[in-house]
C-alpha cells in the first residue's frame, strides 16, 4: 500500500523551466512516479509577462498577491487562493511584481513529456513561441470575490462547513476542483481514489499526528483512506481526476 505524502513549499525542489527574460522555476512533486491521474507541484516566477500554450488541462492557484493573470474576460490582479482554469489548448499568461509562487495541477499526469521538458536538463525559451494558445476558455474564480458562490453543508455531528465546486467534468473539465472553508475544527473523509489537497489557510491534521499548513500539498494515493481535520478556521482546495483512459496520457512533441 502506498503512503500519504506531504510536500512543503519551503522544501520544494525547484528546477529552472524558462527564462530569461524573467524566470520560471518548477518543482514537479506529483508525477508519473506517484500518480496515475494528475501531476502537481509548485512554480516560482519572477518578472514576465509570460505566455505559452498548454497542451494539457491545468489548474493554477496563486499563493500570494503579487500576480496578474490573463483570462477570457481580461487581465486581473489575483489574490492568494484564486483559481485559474486553463483548458487543453488554452494559454497560460501571467506576470508578477517581484517573486511570485503558485501551485499547479495538470491532466494528464505526463505534462513534462508533452512539452518536452526534463527537469535539470532543459530550459525553455518562451520568447520564440508563435502559438500561444487560446485565452477565450481560460477562467479565473476568486473565492474572496463578491460574486463567488459558497454552499453550506452540515455533517451528521452538527458541524458545518462551506464548499464550492470550481471545475468538474460536468462543467467541461477533466479535473474536479473544490474549495472547502471552515470556521471551526471540522473533519471530513477524502473520497476514494487519488486526490490532492492544498492548504491555503489554517492548519490541517491528518494521518498519524501529521499536520499541514498554508502552502503545503497533501497527496492521497489510490488505495489509502484519508481523514482530515482543520484545527479551526481553514481554507483548502481539493483537486482530483478520474483515472486516465487510453489516449489521455499523450506522447506529443514540445509545443511550448
Amino acid at each position: 500500500m502506498s503512503a500519504i505524502e506531504i510536500f512543503r513549499l519551503a522544501d520544494a525542489p525547484f528546477e529552472a523551466y524558462a527564462g530569461p527574460p524573467g524566470r520560471i522555476d518548477v518543482a514537479d512533486v506529483i508525477t508519473t512516479a506517484n500518480s496515475t491521474t494528475i501531476a502537481a507541484g509548485f512554480v516560482e516566477s519572477e518578472g514576465g509577462p509570460f505566455a505559452y500554450r498548454c497542451d494539457y488541462e491545468a489548474v493554477c492557484i496563486p499563493l500570494d498577491d503579487t500576480m496578474t493573470w490573463e483570462a477570457g474576460l481580461g487581465s486581473r490582479a489575483t489574490r492568494a487562493g484564486d483559481v485559474i482554469w486553463i483548458p487543453r489548448g488554452g494559454r497560460a499568461s501571467y506576470g508578477s511584481t517581484g517573486t511570485a509562487r503558485f501551485v499547479y495541477a495538470t491532466f494528464p499526469v505526463n505534462w513534462p513529456e508533452i512539452v518536452g521538458w526534463t527537469a535539470g536538463e532543459d530550459i525553455k525559451d518562451l520568447s520564440s513561441n508563435s502559438d500561444l494558445g487560446e485565452l477565450a476558455g481560460v477562467s479565473l474564480s476568486s473565492p474572496t470575490g463578491p460574486g463567488f458562490s459558497w454552499a453550506t453543508a452540515r455533517r451528521s455531528n452538527g458541524d458545518t462547513f462551506e464548499h464550492a465546486v470550481v471545475t468538474r467534468p460536468g462543467m467541461g473539465a477533466a479535473m474536479t476542483t473544490m474549495l472547502l472553508k471552515t470556521e471551526a475544527a471540522t473533519g471530513w473523509d477524502l473520497a476514494a481514489g487519488e486526490g490532492l489537497v492544498l492548504v491555503l489557510d489554517g492548519v490541517v491534521r491528518f494521518g498519524e499526528g501529521m499536520t499541514a499548513q498554508s502552502g503545503d500539498l497533501i497527496w492521497k494515493p489510490m488505495d489509502v483512506p484519508l481523514r482530515m481535520e482543520t484545527a479551526g478556521k481553514g481554507l483548502c482546495v481539493s483537486i482530483s481526476a478520474r483515472p486516465a483512459e487510453e489516449g489521455d496520457v499523450q506522447r506529443t512533441r514540445a509545443q511550448n
